[in-house]
């Protein structure tokens, strides 16, 4: 064992990123999970949860993504003992931002140092995506790729995970809008309940261009490719319905000359890639403030760049 006691942060991410549905994922610069993990002498995984929206999250084993990670962990690595898993949320809970991958990512990340288990890349994102059932019914692993790895990553699976990651373009700034409304449980769940099952074809090929483009801008570095693949023709337009202002802020980024605009994850929140060269963020930042205010909601924005994975806190 290398250490009986470790903090992580635990970044938040974006997934989809228009095009992108399950495989795509950034890590955001600044908004993370604190978690501590503490060996304990028993043979239980406990569990606290303190920070924004806490009191709302399960600290049983089977409901918390973390839990779920470190069951999944000690059973299938035959690690007996117990450990004591303590989370700060600084991710907001229900809006879209990964706040259920940023805990099970610090976890998996964690309790691979602690055990010295030395997990592939591979094995590890398939832990952290375990614990995504808690939050979302379904293993996804876009979001816990972005919080480990860090950057804007790439996900494929066939019989087991490969990754691909890339480093942001140097001028290249984000803006969250995160909306002030109460969002239901398990909403990531039901956000995919409205995907449609039956796709047209030439929908079909619009996304995959798309989403190719997006590879390339990322690994030429060429952000007018990015901002090109953020339209999705599949995914958001059925989830449009569920996101505030939706079709106000598409409207907003194109006026604004913004490289593009998309659905953080399942929502409610935006996230607005900008060009620093061309546009200026502040005032684009300024103007989504506004047009909320305008239409009665609150909104709390974020302006902020592509981040680094989990780090271990000294």
């Amino acid at each position: 064992m290398k250490n009986s006691h470790l903090s992580l942060l635990g970044p938040a991410s974006s997934a989809n990123l228009g095009s992108g549905f399950d495989c795509f994922a950034i890590a955001i610069e600044g908004l993370s999970d604190k978690i501590t993990l503490s060996v304990s002498d028993n043979t239980e995984i406990e569990i606290n949860v303190l920070g924004i929206g806490g009191d709302k999250i399960s600290t049983k084993l089977e409901e918390n993504t973390g839990g779920l990670v470190a069951k999944n962990m000690f059973t299938e690595n035959r690690i007996y003992g117990g450990i004591k898993i303590e989370i700060e949320k600084g991710v907001p809970p229900g809006k879209g931002l990964g706040s259920s991958a940023a805990t099970a990512s610090a976890v998996a990340f964690g309790i691979n140092e602690i055990y010295q288990l030395g997990l592939s890349s591979s094995q590890l994102l398939s832990f952290a995506a375990s614990g995504e059932i808690a939050s979302a019914g379904v293993p996804h692993a876009d979001n816990v790729a972005g919080s480990i790895f860090g950057g804007f990553t790439v996900v494929h699976y066939s019989s087991n995970y490969s990754i691909q990651t890339f480093s942001p373009p140097e001028n290249l700034r984000i803006c969250l809008a995160i909306p002030d409304i109460e969002t239901p449980d398990k909403k990531t769940g039901k956000a995919r309940d409205v995907i449609p099952e039956q796709i047209p074809f030439g929908d079909v090929v619009k996304n995959i261009a798309n989403a190719s483009m997006m590879v390339a801008g990322f690994a030429k570095q060429d952000m007018s490719l990015i901002g090109v693949a953020m339209n999705d023709h599949i995914v958001e337009p059925a989830r449009s319905q569920l996101v505030p202002l939706y079709h106000e802020l598409r409207k907003l980024a194109v006026d604004m000359g913004t490289l593009g605009i998309a659905i953080s994850g399942a929502g409610p929140s935006m996230i607005v890639f900008i060009d620093e060269r061309k546009s200026d963020s502040n005032e684009i930042q300024k103007l989504i403030e506004e047009t909320y205010t305008a239409n009665g909601l609150g909104v709390s924005t974020k302006l902020t760049t592509i981040g680094g994975g989990v780090s271990i806190l000294q």
